[in-house]
Parts: structure tokens; C-alpha cells; sequence
């Protein structure tokens, strides 16, 4: 983080400058308007405006506020080559400001849940794909070795061709907005806690850098930590969950928000709403990602695997590999496997599996095989048996369970909230296991519906 910063020295304005009557400026191919459309920290604000007769947002900076090298510009270039990462197109400065021409969008996240509704900008993407459209764009960033630091509603914007994504531009210090920052990042502040405002709604005021150029936080504070990728993963997870839970957050409100934050105070009850989609998963996947302790906080490649992005039909295969793997383990004695599998029987199942299912699919049971209802194995054996073998069943039965494969899924998940991420952990926290051909598919970070 970059206590000081360098000025860059003014240059003579070149002859490409010019007024129009309008009041609009045009540095060489970049028109910058009068019509202000977002206002940031440290005198930044963005203009509509146009490059090379496209529409663009143009973020206007103070030159002796921001250092900005060939390196950074590289940043910005390198990391727009993605669908959720909000285009660069140019940058251009004068003797006062420094002017980049970003893409422009229509409305921010914030905007999309706490303002007026809009006709134009209709939920027509899923909540689930919403956030990981999010997400891959911050693995993008992540892999270049930028940090963006300043992650929250009003910084990720809703293109046009329902995508979410947000800008990697450059910084003039500190690190994030109030109420949306890591605890690391408050328990390191010189002097406390900064109560910077929060930037408006469509302010551009989005903040990274990239880790090979921020200086050494030893350098300036020996006892300050230097900050990783999990405080991105943090905040990210405060926004999930307040687009999970229409606008709330994590950590309370913006009163007692970061007091919360650094005692790790966090409340997810929102959801436990039925209207939330894989609601168990999503806790799962917040709760992580919102832990006190950055090095228990996932990577955004290890999130983009998580089971809450997963297709039903791919929850359903997924449950079918592991009860094709758990057929050649040992049940007398039972092998490792198996026992940590069932380490959690009751915890996963209750007494019996036996006592939450149908009376016409227990009657249908019996007349197969038999199966104990104290073992997870045997409840994973009915989960594919019976998705094998769904056109054998009778009407009656298929109706019980519903069709293939949301409402078949969601008969057992509804009925055993923690049987998909128990298996799902037992297979991925075993590094030999996970490695098989067959569990390949669901630890790789390409998304197969």
C-alpha cells in the first residue's frame, strides 16, 4: 500500500486539445462531457463521454494524487481481456487530470437491488450465475497478481448482455470502503479505523493493485501485515451475501458493521429463506469466505469448484460417482474411507434416512436389495439406483420424487441439507482421491452445467 505517491510531471498540452462549444474536451481521439455520472474519493469524477465514437465512462483523477506507470497501464490492459472485467480503452492526461476511458455500463449492483425497479434491467440471469460471473472476474484479476481492494456493491456494474463485472484501475492509497473491508486490513490501519465515504452509486471508484508494484508494508509499518488476495475473497463474500440476502450484510448495519467485522460477529440467518437458491450450499460458500483468519479463506479458484455453482444434474452426477467409488471399500471392517464418511451419520441423516422418505418409495425399497438407514452409503445407493432406474418406477412414485433432475435432486436435498457437501468434502479434502479420473470434472475451474 503506497504511502507516498509520485507525481507525475506535467506535460505542455499538445495541439489535440481542444473545447467545443458544448463544453465538452477532446484529448486526441477521447471526448470528455459535462455530464457527470459518479463522484469518487480524493476529487475523482466520472463523465460520460466517447472514444473513437464509442459510448465510455471517462474516470477523471487528480495527476498529483495518482502515480501512474508503465506497468500499471499494463494492469489495466492486460486485465480487461475478460467478460467480467470492465473494459480499458484508453488513458490521456493534461496539465491537471489524468483521464481513462473505461466501458460503459448502466447500472451498478447497488443500483440493481436498492434502487427504483426498471423495466430495462430485469433480473434475467440467476442469482447463482450472477455470482459467479462475479467471481470469475476476480480469479481473472487474481491471476494477473492484482489485488482489486476496494470490492462492494457500487464497484461491480451490470453490462448490457446480463454480465456482472467490475474494473481493475489504480489507487491512491488505502485499502477498501468502510463496512466492506477485511479484518486484517482494519487491525492495521494506521490510527484506527479510516471513515473514508463510501463513493456513489455509479462512482467507477473501484481500487487495485497489482502485487509486484505495492511497496513492502514492512517499510512503512513493521508491524503491519501484507495484504493478499483473501481480502478481495472477504468482501466478496460480504457482497454475495448481500445479493443472497436483497441488500443486507453479513456484519449488521453500517453502525456497529466494522466493530462486528473485526470481533468476527457475522450473521448469515438470511439464508435460511426458501427463496434463496441452494441456500445450504451458499452458506457453506460464505461462511469461508468471510472467515476472521485470511488463511482459511478459499481462493477464487477454489470457490469457482464449490457445489453452490454446481447444475442440479451435476449434484446428481456427482452423488452417483461417489457412490460408484464407495462400492469397492470395505464395510467389514470399514475402510478409512468409509469411516469418515460415516464419521457424520447422524449429524448428515438423523436416526434413519428411513423415517424422511415417502411411504411409497420405502414400500418400493423393499422390494430390491436392502438397506440400512443408519449408513450414508446406502441413502447414496438409492440416490442413483432409483435416478438409474427412474422409468422403471411406478407413476406414483416418479410423481413422489418429481422429474429429472432439479425436483428428483431437490426430494433428497430438502430432506438431508448436508448430504451433498458431506460427500463433497469427504471426496475433496482426500488428495488421492480427488485425482481420480472420474472426480477430475468437479475440481477443475472450467464450469460444466
Amino acid at each position: 500500500i503506497k504511502k507516498k505517491t509520485k507525481k507525475i510531471k506535467a506535460k505542455p498540452l499538445p495541439p489535440s486539445i481542444k473545447t467545443l462549444s458544448d463544453g465538452s474536451t477532446v484529448i486526441n481521439s477521447l471526448t470528455v462531457s459535462n455530464n457527470a455520472i459518479g463522484y469518487g474519493s480524493h476529487g475523482t469524477i466520472v463523465y460520460k463521454g466517447k472514444f473513437q465514437n464509442r459510448d465510455v465512462a471517462v474516470k477523471r483523477m487528480l495527476i498529483d494524487l495518482y502515480h501512474i506507470g508503465e506497468r500499471e497501464v499494463r494492469s489495466l490492459q492486460e486485465s480487461d481481456d475478460h467478460p467480467n472485467v470492465i473494459r480499458y480503452y484508453c488513458m490521456e492526461q493534461n496539465d491537471k487530470f489524468l483521464y481513462l476511458g473505461l466501458e460503459l455500463c448502466p447500472m451498478s449492483l447497488h443500483g440493481l437491488i436498492e434502487g427504483p425497479r426498471h423495466p430495462d434491467f430485469s433480473m434475467e440471469i440467476s442469482q447463482t450465475e450472477m455470482l459467479y460471473q462475479m467471481m470469475s472476474g476476480l480469479k481473472h484479476l487474481h491471476s494477473l497478481k492484482i489485488v482489486h481492494r476496494d470490492i462492494k456493491p457500487q464497484n461491480i456494474l451490470r453490462l448490457d448482455d446480463d454480465q456482472s463485472s467490475f474494473h481493475n484501475t489504480i489507487h491512491s492509497g488505502g485499502t477498501g470502503t468502510v463496512g466492506w473491508r477485511a479484518p486484517e486490513c482494519l487491525l492495521n490501519l494506521p490510527g484506527g479505523i479510516d471513515a473514508n465515504g463510501s463513493g456513489d452509486d455509479n462512482s467507477y471508484s473501484f481500487s487495485s493493485s497489482s502485487a509486484e508494484n505495492i511497496e513492502n508494508p514492512a517499510e512503512l509499518n513493521p508491524n503491519r501485515i501484507k495484504l493478499s488476495r483473501a481480502i478481495d475473497i472477504f468482501s466478496m463474500g460480504c457482497v454475495f451475501y448481500y445479493v443472497l440476502s436483497n441488500g443486507q450484510h453479513p456484519f449488521g448495519n453500517r453502525f456497529v458493521r466494522e466493530s462486528r467485522i473485526i470481533e468476527g460477529n457475522f450473521d448469515l440467518s438470511a439464508l435460511i429463506n426458501d427463496t434463496v437458491e441452494n441456500k445450504n450450499e451458499a452458506y457453506d460458500l460464505i461462511e469461508q469466505m468471510i472467515s476472521s483468519d485470511p488463511k482459511d479463506r478459499p481462493t477464487s479458484s477454489q470457490l469457482l469448484i464449490h457445489p453452490y455453482f454446481w447444475s442440479a444434474s451435476k449434484k446428481l452426477n456427482f452423488l452417483q460417482d461417489v457412490s460408484d467409488r464407495l462400492e469397492g471399500e470395505s464395510r467389514d471392517p470399514p475402510s478409512p474411507l468409509l469411516q469418515t464418511l460415516e464419521g457424520l451419520s447422524v449429524e448428515v441423516l438423523g436416526d434413519s434416512w428411513y423415517h424422511q422418505l415417502d411411504k411409497c418409495i420405502l414400500n418400493d425399497l423393499k422390494r430390491f436389495r436392502g438397506y440400512d438407514g443408519t449408513r450414508i452409503q446406502d441413502l447414496l445407493r438409492v440416490v442413483r439406483n432409483k435416478k438409474n432406474h427412474y422409468n422403471d418406477l411406478s407413476p406414483y412414485v416418479k410423481k413422489t420424487f418429481g422429474s429429472l433432475p432439479d425436483e428428483y435432486l431437490n426430494y433428497f436435498t430438502s430432506r438431508f441439507p448436508q448430504l451433498l457437501l458431506h460427500a463433497y468434502y469427504v471426496i475433496s479434502l482426500d488428495p488421492e482421491i480427488r485425482e481420480e479420473k472420474r472426480f477430475q470434472p468437479y475440481f477443475e475451474t472450467h464450469r460444466e452445467n
